[in-house]
């Protein structure tokens, strides 16, 4: 530990520069890795709001929620299904003075729509919830929006962060609310905890099938489309980290071949050298990691709520933690120059 801060101190210019890269590395990482979460966020937290593992939906639809209507096997779904939750979907469009809003209209169930973040849930026809990320676009709770192309109001009572389908904003109104829209479908029939026994008697129901969160959110087109690139992006990059450093510590260790060819040369064993370099490594990567976590946290109080942006605190926590195994491994080369170093060599002896 000691000899690895001192050499830390007499070279700080050499080793300040390898932090600096390092830090940006873990900051591009990170940026990358809230990125890749807000964008999933814009396309599957509405489904995840709804915290149901199967659904009943329309075959034939590519598993796509927008596109399923069941409405016409819903009396036969319900004879099986007395608690199921129905869910209805609507497409539209608010309209401001500025633009055009495209929203997902989804009907309020209390057994599985989340409390609002702000306000309250829409309790009479003529009232609505709105995706937090519209408060961007000027609306707050008591204001009253309008459905394009009609002369149909609502009221805001209230904001919820994360509810989005397919980089859409979700808005929940009563079922009262529903019936005054136009292009009104019922999308799915989440199925009760403990209703995958009845899965036989759903399949005898023609034109729909049971499945799962996961096929649902699969389905949506954009969702993989990003996620794939945007984390084989974080991987290149963390492939990229540890050839930098193996390629700054391995070129650091022959600099000072001669030097640490003394340090054996007077008795110095091998894995006190070895110790003096995973030291360096520790804190050199911890320095960076740290200050790139600092300065996304930093970011996460600026950047506005239209940009998909979410930091997860345990995805950082892992990144961080994959960072110093990186790290070491990167650090490998240098620690086999270590221990193959012969004293008289190193020193130019004969």
């Amino acid at each position: 530990m000691k000899l690895a801060l001192k050499e830390l101190k007499f070279y700080k210019f050499k080793y300040a520069l390898v932090t600096l890269i390092l830090f940006l590395l873990a900051f591009l990482v990170l940026f990358i890795s809230a990125l890749a979460q807000g964008l999933s966020k814009e396309n599957i937290s509405g489904i995840e709001a709804w915290g149901q593992e199967q659904f009943i939906i329309s075959e034939g639809v590519n598993d796509s929620l927008t596109q399923s209507n069941i409405g016409e096997q819903l009396d036969q779904i319900e004879e099986i299904i007395t608690d199921g939750h129905k869910i209805e979907f609507s497409r539209n469009s608010l309209s401001t003075s500025d633009s055009n809003i495209d929203v997902v209209f989804a009907n309020t169930d209390e057994s599985i729509i989340p409390e609002p973040d702000e306000g309250r849930l829409p309790e009479t026809s003529g009232e609505i919830l709105l995706n937090y990320k519209l408060t961007d676009d000027g609306y707050k709770i008591g204001d009253t929006v309008e459905i394009k192309d009609s002369d149909m109001t609502y009221e805001i009572t209230g904001f919820k962060e994360d509810i989005m389908y397919s980089h859409t904003s979700m808005a929940y109104v009563t079922d009262e609310g529903m019936d005054k829209l136009q292009r009104t479908s019922i999308a799915a029939v989440a199925l009760p905890a403990g209703g995958s026994g009845i899965a036989d008697d759903i399949d005898n129901i023609e034109n729909v099938k049971i499945v799962s969160e996961d096929e649902i959110k699969n389905a949506i087109p954009s969702y993989q489309a990003e996620q794939q690139p945007l984390n084989l992006m974080i991987i290149f990059l963390f492939i990229i980290s540890a050839i930098v450093l193996s390629a700054f510590f391995y070129v650091i260790t022959i600099q000072k071949s001669s030097q640490l060819g003394i340090l054996k040369a007077i008795g110095t064993k091998n894995s006190e050298l070895v110790k003096s370099i995973l030291v360096q490594v520790l804190l050199i990567t911890l320095i960076g990691v740290v200050f790139a976590a600092g300065i996304m946290f930093g970011l996460n109080t600026v950047i506005p709520v239209s940009m998909p942006f979410y930091l997860n605190t345990s995805l950082m926590m892992i990144v961080s933690g994959l960072f110093l195994v990186v790290a070491f491994m990167g650090a490998t080369l240098s620690l086999v120059r270590i221990i193959k170093i012969d004293p008289l060599d190193a020193i130019g002896g004969e």
